[in-house]
């Protein structure tokens, strides 16, 4: 049987159309592809300035790779960084916010940022939600404890900040920054000989740490023993 002239037009068109269509995917992948790539050189460059503590510079870089693509979730992670490295505490939580926005289930790193600003901010309730977000992401991250551990010694929960600081140490046994603070949150609590348990720890694993030393010194005086009190004072020094 022989096509007639409409088939053959009406075939001939859907040709077209999905040749332009075609054509058109095309462009929008070479389009994309040269967008990942933009927003990737303005993000190393970034990386490249923070490296050489260039913040503001490294600020500009990251904000370029937001404008291409506003979900990358990298620049928006730096950019906070950058921020908390000039000290503007309040921009660096927004950044994190950000980030934490584009990728909420895996981003317990952002919550950790977001958490530790608050806390230098004096913001501990705020610090204390946001710990709780990073553990429940990874709850193997010690810092995210150790951190949780700060902002609840700050508000003067010291059992809750021991208990923080316990997981910390569990898993990370040697964050010798842990065992001083679990001995200040002991401190506090009149528990001296315990204090000095955790302050003696944390000189096991960094003898160069003075505020152990001084921390251990201030307990021994505490049970009125000034002559090794003096000796860790000595230390201390």
């Amino acid at each position: 049987m022989n096509e007639t002239n409409c088939d053959k037009a009406s075939r001939e068109h859907t040709i077209i159309m999905v040749l332009g269509i075609t054509a058109l995917a095309l462009l929008m992948l070479v389009s994309i592809a040269g967008a990942a790539q933009s927003t990737n050189v303005w993000f190393h460059k970034g990386s490249e300035l923070m490296s050489s503590e260039k913040y503001n510079e490294a600020i500009k870089a990251y904000d370029k790779a937001i404008e291409i693509n506003p979900l990358n979730w990298n620049a928006w992670y730096a950019k906070g960084l950058a921020l908390d490295n000039l000290n503007k505490s309040e921009e660096a939580i927004k950044a994190y916010g950000k980030a934490i926005k584009i990728n909420p289930h895996n981003s317990s790193i952002d919550w950790y940022n977001k958490e530790n600003t608050l806390s230098n901010l004096g913001n501990s309730d705020e610090a204390i939600k946001a710990s709780y977000k990073a553990i429940e992401i990874d709850p193997h991250d010690s810092s995210s404890w150790y951190n949780k551990g700060n902002s609840l010694f700050n508000l003067n929960k010291y059992e809750e900040a021991i208990k923080a600081y316990d997981k910390a140490i569990e898993i990370s046994p040697q964050k010798s920054k842990a065992w001083n603070n679990k001995g200040n949150a002991l401190f506090n609590l009149n528990k001296y000989d315990e204090a000095i348990e955790g302050y003696d720890k944390a000189i096991e694993i960094n003898p160069q740490d003075s505020d152990a030393w001084y921390n251990k010194e201030k307990a021994l005086k505490e049970l009125g023993n000034n002559d090794e009190a003096i000796k860790a004072y000595g230390k201390a020094i």
